[in-house]
C-alpha cells in the first residue's frame, strides 16, 4: 500500500512536470509485412526508479482518476506526431492507434475532447484508430456504440484490444463499428 501511494505521488509529479512520454510501436500488414502505422505506448521514466512498467502505473492511474488528465495529453501528443508523419510523402497513409481507458472513454466530454484535438492538430481523422478493450466495450454496449458512432462520423476508426478475454458475443461484435480485432495473447 505504501509503494502504491509513493507511485501515485510520483505519478502526479510526473504529470505536472511533463515526465511522461510516448513510444511508437510499429504495426505491419501480415500479408506483405508492409509498415502500416504505429501504436502509441505510454511510458514513464522515473528519475530514481528508471523506466516504470506500464503494468505498475496505468492501473494505478485508472484507479486514482489520474488517467483523466493523462488521456487527453496522450491523444494530443499522438495526433501531433501523426500530423508530422502525414507531411512526409512515404508516410501520409500511416495509421496511429491510441489506447483509450474505460474511465476516459466514459467521460461525457470524451467525444468533444477528441474532436477538439483532431481539429487543433489538423490530422486526417481516418488515420487515427482508437483502441478499446473488450471489457470496456461490453460494460455498457449501447452507450459504447453511441460514442463510437459519433467518433466514426468524424472518420476515426476503432480497434478492440485484448479480444477473447471477455464474453463478447458475435451479435454484439457485429453491432460495433470495429475496423480491427486484436486477439489477446493468452
Amino acid at each position: 500500500a505504501r509503494r502504491q501511494r509513493e507511485i501515485e505521488r510520483d505519478l502526479r509529479a510526473a504529470i505536472a512536470d511533463g515526465a511522461l512520454m510516448l513510444h511508437y510501436q510499429p504495426q505491419y500488414r501480415l500479408r506483405d509485412h508492409a509498415l502500416v502505422g504505429f501504436e502509441a505506448l505510454l511510458r514513464w521514466h522515473h528519475p530514481e526508479r528508471g523506466m516504470v512498467s506500464p503494468l505498475d502505473f496505468i492501473p494505478l492511474a485508472e484507479e486514482s482518476g489520474l488517467i483523466i488528465p493523462i488521456g487527453p495529453w496522450v491523444m494530443a501528443t499522438a495526433c501531433r506526431q501523426l500530423k508530422k508523419w502525414e507531411a512526409i510523402n512515404t508516410r501520409e497513409s500511416w495509421q496511429l492507434a491510441v489506447n483509450v481507458s474505460a474511465r476516459q472513454f466514459q467521460q461525457p466530454s470524451f467525444v468533444d475532447e477528441v474532436r477538439d484535438i483532431v481539429t487543433a492538430t489538423a490530422i486526417n481523422p481516418c488515420h487515427l484508430k482508437i483502441e478499446l478493450t473488450e471489457s470496456l466495450v461490453l460494460d455498457d454496449i449501447e452507450r459504447t456504440i453511441h460514442t463510437m458512432q459519433q467518433l466514426k462520423q468524424l472518420g476515426i476508426h476503432f480497434s478492440m484490444d485484448d479480444f477473447g478475454t471477455g464474453q463478447s458475443s458475435l451479435s454484439n461484435l457485429k453491432r460495433l463499428p470495429l475496423a480491427q480485432l486484436k486477439i489477446d495473447q493468452s
